[in-house]
């Protein structure tokens, strides 16, 4: 009753009028309840889903960086690569709800409190409309890069230096962003955005968890002389499995005030977000484990805790040398950290496995198990790493004698520096013992993961004294070897076992 007097204002006392209203009203807010799958399905039919440089993010991963924002009412929120526009869409129902009913507060965060770039012009359409069916129509949305070093035919307001100086004007205080992964966007986007942004500032980027390590040597420097690097949140590596992308993300979480040298920052690992698929319905958290999750992401973040196996503080810089991955501070901090080619001479692996031919000589792959081949590439010692084969990524394998290796695999042999001695059974377990870590920190790709070449050779580890490495290969992998020895008789064993029950 009190209902239809309030809206008798606007509708006269017609039932059927106030009627036409409520029908309207909850078809909107179940059209906003289906807007993001409905968008999936269009961009499917568009083409758009199946451009590998176009990932959206999943609705739980938007909020969770909204959050991280940490909006207050008076902020300023710019996406620079806006898509769709989920995250202007997120940020503004937050500082909304902040709002508290203020009207002239509300009027002001739609119309000079959201900013957003778009160069995709189904994604502009889409990201138009997609604030128009939240009730607002008026944002600032540039249909053109936010890039200011890339120029565009045909696209309006291509002036940088006065586009420039009217995004300062509106005095961006938050930038948060899902860029495009190709041809190195990533850092790009991150330098650009920290450009836009006001002293003081956050932004909130997910991306490719190995850009930073990628450009160490000069734009991660860049990044770092601007804004301090507060926390990395490593992501699932099935999040964007539902759009058949296999990627190696992380969130990112900057404040525009230069990083020093004895800075922590937070390293969060998510392996697991809850969120299973279900065959047509998606990745969804079937049992309701999220909300749970988020809080306590939020919590350790907000905080800067140490959670033992989940997250820990460590610095990026040791001894002025950087290492975007996080000096780790489990292992003796006397440990001198120094670049996997300080020690190894690498080269790449060279038989494809369908031109193997069965023979005499060892061919080692990617897979647990090796293979033979009719000839020999190399006769040495050496370590086998896996760097392409996304299943067994990051595994490796000691070899000694007459052996060819696949060319998904690089070959380490030793450099026989006197200053790094090194016993290579020991670094063949020292790699499986941080195998997980490897790929974490460097796995890329945007359908299969792989592991720069590159990268790895410039990724530090420690290096073990050669005394230690000797005492560990005489005592601990002796007595691991006999033990998998044992094993391998007591599995044949009981194949033999078997057999004979059919006798």
């Amino acid at each position: 009753h009190a209902i239809c007097q309030k809206y008798s204002i606007f509708f006269g006392s017609s039932a059927n009028s106030l009627h036409c209203y409520l029908v309207c009203h909850f078809s909107l807010i179940l059209c906003r309840h289906y807007l993001g799958r409905a968008y999936k399905i269009f961009l499917s039919r568009a083409g758009k889903v199946d451009n590998k440089n176009i990932i959206l993010t999943p609705d739980h991963i938007k909020e969770l960086m909204v959050r991280l924002a940490r909006l207050s009412v008076d902020d300023v929120v710019l996406d620079t690569c806006a898509g769709s526009g989920g995250f202007l869409m997120e940020a503004m129902e937050t500082m909304i709800a902040l709002a508290k009913g203020n009207q002239e507060t509300i009027t002001k965060i739609k119309e000079k409190q959201l900013i957003g770039f778009e160069i995709d012009s189904v994604l502009f359409a889409l990201a138009c409309s997609n604030m128009f069916l939240h009730g607002d129509g008026r944002t600032n949305l540039l249909y053109r890069s936010s890039l200011l070093d890339e120029t565009q035919g045909g696209i309006v307001n291509n002036s940088d230096k006065e586009l420039l100086e009217y995004i300062r004007g509106m005095k961006p205080t938050r930038v948060i962003i899902n860029p495009p992964y190709e041809n190195n966007n990533p850092i790009k986007f991150t330098i650009q955005a920290l450009n836009y942004l006001e002293p003081g500032g956050k932004l909130v980027i997910i991306m490719p968890t190995p850009t930073l390590t990628h450009n160490q040597g000069g734009l991660t420097e860049k990044v770092l002389s601007i804004a301090k690097l507060e926390y990395v949140i490593k992501m699932p590596n099935k999040l964007f499995s539902e759009q058949k992308r296999t990627v190696n993300t992380s969130i990112f979480g900057f404040t525009k005030t230069p990083h020093i040298q004895s800075d922590d920052v937070l390293f969060y690992n998510l392996d697991d977000d809850g969120f299973v698929s279900i065959q047509h319905k998606g990745r969804i958290d079937k049992n309701g484990t999220w909300p749970e999750i988020e809080d306590t992401i939020f919590d350790a973040i907000s905080n800067s805790k140490d959670i033992p196996g989940v997250c820990q503080k460590k610095k990026i810089y040791k001894d002025g040398v950087l290492n975007c991955a996080g000096v780790q501070k489990r292992r003796n901090s006397n440990y001198e950290m120094v670049k996997v080619s300080t020690l190894f001479h690498i080269t790449k692996g060279t038989l494809a496995s369908e031109s193997n031919v069965e023979g005499d000589y060892p061919f080692v792959t990617a897979g647990e198990e090796w293979k033979t081949h009719t000839e020999y590439a190399l006769d040495t010692e050496a370590i086998v790493y896996a760097v392409s084969a996304s299943g067994s990524l990051g595994r490796s394998h000691y070899v000694n004698g007459k052996f060819i290796a696949s060319n998904l695999c690089l070959v380490l042999t030793s450099k026989h520096d006197p200053k790094y001695p090194i016993d290579l059974k020991f670094y063949n377990c020292y790699f499986a013992s941080i195998r997980k870590q490897i790929v974490s920190d460097l796995a890329d790709g945007t359908s299969k993961l792989t592991i720069s070449p590159d990268m790895f050779k410039d990724y530090y580890i420690d290096y073990i004294p050669y005394k230690e490495q000797q005492a560990f290969v005489k005592t601990k992998l002796k007595d691991f070897l006999t033990l998998q020895e044992k094993y391998k008789k007591a599995q044949e064993q009981l194949s033999q076992d078997i057999a004979a029950l059919s006798d």
